[in-house]
């Protein structure tokens, strides 16, 4: 029998990248589009503090650190399918309100969240940062074995993001408290079945304490 690996392990710093995902005004501000259709929650500002914690710590550690964003221009890369579906149950997101428009302040990163120039940052088009993108080639290149991921919406573009990583092979470890969506039943269900399917979820401090212990066994070793 495959026994998992110890957590410390998963996410040592030279195999991990931390993955903020969708950090932007449209989603996570008052005003931004969620706003607009009345879909806001609080949560979805307040993770903004842990998120940059684990991202400046990650850096410290040496992790890759990748911020995604969604463009959704409506006209350049919304599908009819996409549409037909965002017209049916999104509360008139994408159809009536654009969401995250290249060059609008919606689309910019927010909560004082923004990468360095170390950082990478990918741009995606669908819920999932993998589909379309180059964030697969990018980890490859840079010999990336676990996704430590955070951000916005939990039960859309985490989730889909998620399991498109555990279907690469990558092994995925979701902050809970460094996630959040607007509705807070679908947020917990949410990370109870990417824990049981797709994922490993833990809490932030647990992270930081991993790699504070990493960086002890690196310093011990004369590494």
């Amino acid at each position: 029998m495959h026994a998992p690996r110890p957590f410390e392990e998963k996410v040592a710093p030279h195999r991990t990248a931390v993955v903020v995902v969708d950090y932007q005004h449209d989603f996570v501000s008052p005003g931004g589009a969620l706003d607009r259709a009345g879909l806001f929650h609080p949560n979805l500002g307040e993770i903004a503090p842990t998120v940059a914690a684990v991202a400046d710590a990650g850096r410290a550690a040496g992790c890759l650190v990748v911020f995604v964003r969604c463009h959704f221009d409506r006209e350049r890369y919304l599908s009819e399918a996409f549409l037909e579906q965002a017209a049916r149950r999104y509360r008139g997101l994408y159809v009536d309100l654009p969401v995250c428009v290249a060059g609008t302040l919606g689309a910019e990163f927010a909560g004082g969240l923004a990468p360095t120039e170390r950082d990478v940052v990918v741009t995606k088009h669908r819920f999932s940062a993998f589909e379309g993108t180059d964030l697969d080639l990018v980890l490859r290149t840079h010999d990336i074995r676990t996704l430590v991921v955070m951000g916005v919406v939990t039960h859309v573009c985490v989730e889909s993001t998620v399991r498109d990583a555990f279907f690469s092979d990558y092994s995925p470890v979701v902050l809970e408290d460094a996630v959040a969506g607007w509705q807070p039943d679908w947020h917990r269900t949410s990370l109870e079945v990417m824990d049981w399917g797709f994922a490993e979820v833990v809490s932030a401090s647990r992270l930081l304490v991993a790699w504070e212990g990493a960086d002890r066994t690196a310093v011990s070793s004369g590494s």
